[in-house]
């Protein structure tokens, strides 16, 4: 069984995210590296490396999850445990590697999410850029769990040329929720060009996130036409 997970480092300033890493996963061996393109463009921004693989060149190995990344999941030990699995829909049968795709492994103390390699047939992600949409806030009260969401490519977006705007299409008024997270608009503008039809989806959301610096927290579930 092979799993791939992105590590995304996002600028602390202006808040780009760089796919720097890829986390794999393959008959019992847990595999880590960094990656080109971004690897260079997060390094003259400031990215020196993810704490625990120093060494950007060396292709790290081990047959359990790593020790650097298995303290970014929620500890065992802690009194709210069971609720913290519940509230990503998990199990006490729940994987390390499934904890850490639901939680993304994100902290409030850095900058750092693994987020599942881009796959058609299951796509989420999580809304970005809400904090820099006014319609967010004129949104609020009317936003809610399944509604449905429109994708709109923002070619002439001066900081990245495969963005696209998610769109709230509700009550005969739109709302610009915010965009599609950079590591993954590539690949969706090349689909959406082609006229797929696809169902976008808001599958959870929340108000009051502590990890996330947006200002909601919209997890989008998106399906496309076989």
């Amino acid at each position: 069984m092979q799993d791939e997970m992105w590590l995304i480092w996002k600028q602390p300033e202006t808040r780009t995210r760089y796919k720097i890493g890829i986390l794999n996963y393959d008959n019992g061996i847990y595999t880590f590296k960094y990656v080109e393109p971004e690897l260079n463009s997060a390094t003259s921004v400031g990215f020196k490396c993810f704490p625990g693989f120093d060494n950007i060149h060396e292709i790290y190995k081990n047959k359990e999850l790593f020790a650097n990344i298995e303290t970014r999941l929620p500890n065992t030990a802690r009194p709210d445990y069971l609720e913290i699995l519940n509230s990503y829909n998990l199990g006490t049968n729940a994987t390390k590697l499934e904890i850490l795709k639901a939680t993304k492994g994100r902290l409030i103390t850095d900058n750092y999410e693994f987020v599942p390699a881009f796959d058609i047939s299951k796509v989420e992600f999580d809304v970005a850029g809400t904090r820099h949409c006014p319609d967010v806030h004129r949104c609020k009260d009317l936003i809610s769990v399944n509604d449905k969401l429109l994708l709109e490519l923002d070619s002439k977006n001066e900081y990245d040329e495969n963005a696209i705007r998610i769109i709230l299409d509700k009550n005969k008024e739109k709302y610009h929720l915010g965009y599609v997270p950079r590591y993954y608009s590539k690949n969706l503008t090349e689909i959406l060009k082609n006229n797929i039809g696809y169902s976008a989806m808001i599958q959870s959301l929340n108000f009051e996130s502590e990890i996330s610096d947006e200002d909601i927290t919209a997890h989008v579930k998106l399906i496309f036409n076989k």
